[in-house]
C-alpha cells in the first residue's frame, strides 16, 4: 500500500514538472507603431492658433476697443487676447489730449486797459486774475484753469453775471494712444473690456463694432 502511494506521488510530481517548467509557446509582441510611420516630435516656437473672421466661415463679430493711454496696458491686453485664441491687431494713433480748460476774458487793446479790468474785478473778490503778456492771448485776462468742463462753464457764467465777457477754451497737447482690433465667434462675448479695466481701473474705453473685412495678425 505504501509503495502505491509513493508511486502516485512520483507520477504527480512528474506531471507538474512537465506542465509548469516545460517550454511554452508565447505569442510574439505586438509592434508599438505601424511600419513606415514616423514617430511624433515635440514642436517648439509654434504660434498660437487664432480665430479669424477672414479664414473661418462661421458667423463672426469684430470689434475695436480703446483708446489705451498706456502702452504697457495695451501690450498686455493684446497678449491676453492672442493667447485666448483670437486674431488681434494693435494700432497706434496720434491724437490731441485735453489737459484742462482756461477761463478768460478776450484780449483788450492795451495792457493798461486789461490791468484796469483786473483791478475792477478784484472788488468782487474774484481770484486767480492774471494779464497774459505774450502770444495769441496777449492782453487777455486769465481767470484760472479747470480740469472739469462743468466747473469751467460755471465760472465763466459767474464772471458774465458780473458784467464781463468771460469765455472758456480747451488746452490740448499731442499724444499717442493705442486701439485693439479683434475678431471673435458670434455671440462669444469675450470680456476684453473687463480684462483691460482690471489692468487699469481708471481707463475710459469704448468697444466699437466694426465690419469684419480686414485680416488680422494672430
Amino acid at each position: 500500500m505504501q509503495a502505491l502511494v509513493v508511486l502516485l506521488i512520483i507520477l504527480n510530481l512528474a506531471l507538474f514538472a512537465l506542465n509548469g517548467w516545460g517550454p511554452k509557446d508565447l505569442p510574439e509582441p505586438l509592434p508599438l507603431t505601424e511600419p513606415n510611420i514616423p514617430s511624433l516630435q515635440l514642436a517648439k516656437d509654434v504660434a498660437p492658433a487664432s480665430y479669424s473672421s477672414a479664414t473661418d466661415q462661421s458667423p463672426s463679430s469684430c470689434y475695436t476697443i480703446g483708446p489705451y493711454l498706456s502702452q504697457r496696458v495695451a501690450d498686455e491686453v493684446f497678449t491676453k487676447v492672442r493667447n485666448y485664441g483670437l486674431a488681434v491687431a494693435l494700432r497706434t494713433l496720434r491724437t490731441l489730449e485735453t489737459l484742462n480748460y482756461l477761463v478768460y476774458i478776450p484780449p483788450l487793446p492795451t495792457r493798461a486797459e486789461a490791468q484796469a479790468v483786473v483791478e475792477d474785478m478784484r472788488g468782487f473778490e474774484v481770484q486767480d486774475l492774471l494779464v497774459i503778456d505774450a502770444g495769441p492771448y496777449e492782453n487777455a485776462i486769465s481767470l484760472g484753469f479747470f480740469e472739469d468742463l462743468t466747473k469751467a462753464k460755471r465760472h465763466a457764467e459767474y464772471i458774465r453775471y458780473l458784467g464781463y465777457d468771460a469765455r472758456y477754451t480747451e488746452q490740448k497737447t499731442p499724444r499717442e494712444v493705442q486701439w485693439l482690433d479683434y475678431d471673435e465667434p458670434f455671440g462669444s462675448n469675450t470680456p476684453v473690456k473687463l480684462w483691460s479695466e482690471a489692468l487699469d481701473p481708471n481707463s475710459r474705453l469704448q468697444v466699437i463694432p466694426r465690419a469684419c473685412k480686414a485680416k488680422l495678425a494672430g
